[in-house]
């Protein structure tokens, strides 16, 4: 069983891995019906994107394995049951949100938000789940219900204000009695269209959230749950979504806080979190707002069990100022001081929506790449993803379909799933296939002829491993291969690496493959050098300027030129360095904490960095460096770019390593090989060029971290051609029938031609 909380896990950036022979989708058979509401913000993409509803069959494991299962990739989850839309009530068009309900008597209850109402499935055998009854609401592609009680509160964008349905008879089996029924609708509080509800059970006050340019509008659950008296409102921002606690201890002990995802024009400006005190609910009060780089649209969050973050997504900023779906811890510890403290990806494109925790596991619904699941028990710093499932098969794009929202919070593990073209998901977390480690430690480095790579797969529970286990090697040029394990004792498994070229970057990864497909270590991808030594030349955190060069009389930029410092956070540059345990970095500028966004941006021309001159003349060098860039924000975005180039003569001459456009909004490593663009010397330098050119815009940049590493390959005698321990006449054969040759291993100066230097090297080793 997946234990949530469990420690699963090492390391890493999350990876994830291709999927692998997956049918195509179901085909949709019904075009989209209704028209929806007003949007819910401005210029709200999901009803542009949205597709026709896929129509299929409700589909239920106890029916037998198989089937449609197998349509959905997934790792570490199993689909138990799935209810298409067609399957619900007046066969809805859209899918929304999702919740979940545990009646007195333990059964579980999945309510499900579509466009035409709310549905509600009971999953208490999630394998064999059942559609309960459907309560019908204002037409429109948004709808949020929440639960205090034995009710459920359902609110919409389609207006009706808050419909309160009744769930003391859900587990009734009575033909003749609904299940379910509808008791009040709640129109007090102006308007009557709402974004999401939002509750905090322990207090007992319901939160409307949204809705035309509303903030938080407030409702007493205490006297009469069926009829909830709206009590106070704050509307300082429009609010999104919002999640409100209670704290019983700490200094904050009977305060009721809650934390806002909005911003003025509808969450479109000055957007980010909110941390507003809801104690009084005559006079709200703010307590603090906090934002993070290239935010676009701050859209949900959920706190940690301990109520020391709040990991929140940001459902505009991909595609936008980030390339990945990027997921932001802000610490929360003090709610009155809360502050960026992590982000972290999977390295997948699709937009993050909804997001909620549990234990040491964050469970995101990321629209086109499904359900992702994240275990933090290695800090947030280093979350890693540990498991997922697709409903959108096609691909992984940035558009707003797919999966809406997630709910984990049932007793019994089963999770639910919304999605807004395939309706209710109900789904398993398994257990990993394996734990992974490296009792010899992770290798720093792999031979360029005969490497190997050794890890110690153990089962879980005393069992066996559901499968064989295998390396997957992905090359420098991205080519992967997936390597078979040899088992050697012990659960030590050994995987024989091909030939690899010296200086050459590979990432590897270890999985197990089983009939449900692939498990993948959850650690990520770990990358390594090809060398037969290596010596770290260079390894650099920039926390002093030291002998680089901030600046050459060339440079023409007015503002933001290159300085050593701690970084000031805004939209476009990084609050934080990049190392882990520093605070300095190279960047463009600092402005006044809070200040604009373009105040000491790269203004009206170039500014140059340079590295000191470094001697990578012995070996095979590589140069490896962490760089950030932003250039999409404000006006005239993506007109600029940062060339970042190397010299082998010190500085007279340089050649192009790479000129850089994306906008990541974080910190992205880099490395090169030295000969595959030039022959390393003696006097070799890096350069970094911030530009801003032709029509102003923002343009921001920073670098951290730079390292040069030597890579030694070939035998310890290089002239020692057929590695018999002694350079004579079989070598000196070897070398004059490759005379002439361009490169090679007679190559012995590395000149790239074989020659009478290469000659004098081997007569000055004669006889070693």
């Amino acid at each position: 069983m997946f234990v949530p909380g469990a420690r699963t896990d090492s390391g890493a950036r999350p990876y994830r891995a291709p999927h692998v022979n997956i049918r195509k989708t179901l085909a949709s058979t019904l075009a989209l019906g209704a028209s929806f509401a007003a949007l819910a913000h401005v210029d709200d993409p999901k009803a542009r994107d949205l597709r026709p509803p896929v129509h299929a069959p409700v589909w239920r494991a106890a029916d037998g394995e198989g089937g449609v299962a197998g349509t959905f990739p997934a790792q570490g989850v199993a689909l138990k049951s799935w209810f298409p839309l067609n399957s619900f009530a007046g066969s809805p068009s859209s899918g929304n949100d999702c919740w979940g309900y545990v009646s007195p008597s333990g059964r579980e209850y999945a309510l499900m938000g579509l466009s035409n109402g709310t549905g509600v499935v009971e999953v208490t055998d999630p394998a064999n789940a059942q559609i309960v009854g459907h309560i019908a609401g204002p037409n429109s592609l948004w709808r949020d219900i929440k639960v205090f009680g034995a009710y459920a509160y359902t609110v919409s964008e389609g207006g009706s204000g808050i419909q309160v349905i009744s769930l003391a008879n859900v587990d009734g089996q009575n033909p003749g009695v609904p299940r379910i029924s509808l008791v009040n609708t709640v129109t007090t509080g102006g308007g009557a269209a709402t974004h999401n509800v939002a509750i905090d059970e322990a207090s007992g006050y319901l939160y409307r959230c949204g809705g035309g340019s509303n903030g938080l509008r407030i409702y007493d659950l205490n006297a009469n749950p069926a009829a909830p008296a709206f009590v106070g409102q704050w509307s300082n921002v429009y609010v999104h979504d919002a999640q409100i606690v209670t704290y019983t201890s700490g200094p904050f002990a009977g305060k009721q806080i809650a934390f806002c995802c909005g911003g003025a024009n509808g969450g479109n400006l000055n957007t980010g979190i909110y941390v507003v005190d809801v104690t009084n609910k005559a006079a709200p009060t703010q307590l603090a707002f906090v934002s993070y780089p290239g935010a676009k649209y701050c859209h949900q969050g959920w706190l940690t069990p301990d109520r020391t973050r709040f990991i929140v997504n940001d459902e505009l900023d991909e595609g936008a100022t980030v390339s990945a779906t990027v997921t932001y811890v802000i610490n929360v510890a003090n709610p009155q001081s809360p502050f960026l403290e992590a982000i972290f990806d999977n390295g997948n494109p699709a937009i993050g929506h909804n997001l909620y925790t549990l234990g040491n596991l964050v469970f995101e619904a990321n629209y086109r790449s499904g359900m992702r699941v994240f275990d933090i028990s290695n800090g947030v710093s280093a979350a890693t993803e540990v498991a997922y499932f697709d409903t959108f098969p096609q691909d992984d794009g940035t558009q707003f379909n797919g999966l809406w929202s997630v709910y984990p919070y049932l007793p019994s593990g089963t999770v639910l799933a919304s999605d807004l073209e395939r309706g209710l998901f109900v789904l398993q977390l398994n257990g990993p296939a394996a734990a992974f480690s490296f009792p010899n430690g992770r290798p720093e480095s792999v031979a360029p002829v005969g490497g190997t790579v050794e890890v110690k797969a153990t089962p879980f529970a005393g069992g066996r491993i559901p499968g064989t286990v295998a390396m997957s090697l992905v090359r420098a040029s991205g080519t992967e291969q997936v390597l078979p394990a040899q088992p050697v004792g012990d659960d030590m498994f050994r995987v024989s690496l091909p030939n690899l070229d010296c200086a050459e970057t590979v990432q590897y990864r270890f999985l197990v493959q089983t009939p449900d497909g692939p498990f993948l270590d959850p650690a990520g991808a770990q990358s390594v050098l090809v060398g037969d030594s290596i010596q770290v030349l260079i390894d650099d955190p920039c926390e002093v300027a030291g002998a680089w060069t901030m600046g050459i009389p060339a440079d023409t930029a007015v503002t933001g030129k290159w300085i050593n410092a701690d970084p000031v956070g805004t939209a476009a540059q990084p609050e934080d360095d990049r190392t882990a345990d520093g605070t300095r970095c190279f960047v463009t500028g600092n402005g006044a904490v809070g200040g604009a966004i373009g105040s000491a941006d790269v203004d009206d021309g170039v500014t140059t960095l340079l590295s000191p001159m470094f001697d990578a003349s012995s070996g095979d060098p590589v140069v490896s460096y962490w760089r950030w860039y932003s250039n999409n924000l404000g006006n005239n975005g993506n007109e600029d770019s940062m060339p970042i180039s190397i010299s082998n003569d010190g500085g007279a001459t340089w050649t192009l390593l790479e000129d850089v456009t994306e906008n990541a909004g974080r910190w992205v490593q880099r490395s090169f090989r030295v000969r595959d663009v030039l022959t390393p010397s003696a006097t070799m330098m890096l350069r970094f060029e911030a530009r801003d050119l032709g029509a102003g815009s923002i343009v921001e940049a920073a670098i951290d971290d730079v390292k040069v590493t030597l890579c030694q390959c070939g035998p310890s005698r290089p002239a020692d051609f057929n590695g018999d321990g002694v350079v004579d006449g079989i070598d000196l054969g070897t070398l004059l029938g490759q005379w002439g040759a361009s490169g090679g291993p007679a190559d012995l100066n590395g000149d790239g031609t074989v020659d009478g230097a290469d000659l004098g090297v081997l007569l000055s080793a004669w006889g070693s």
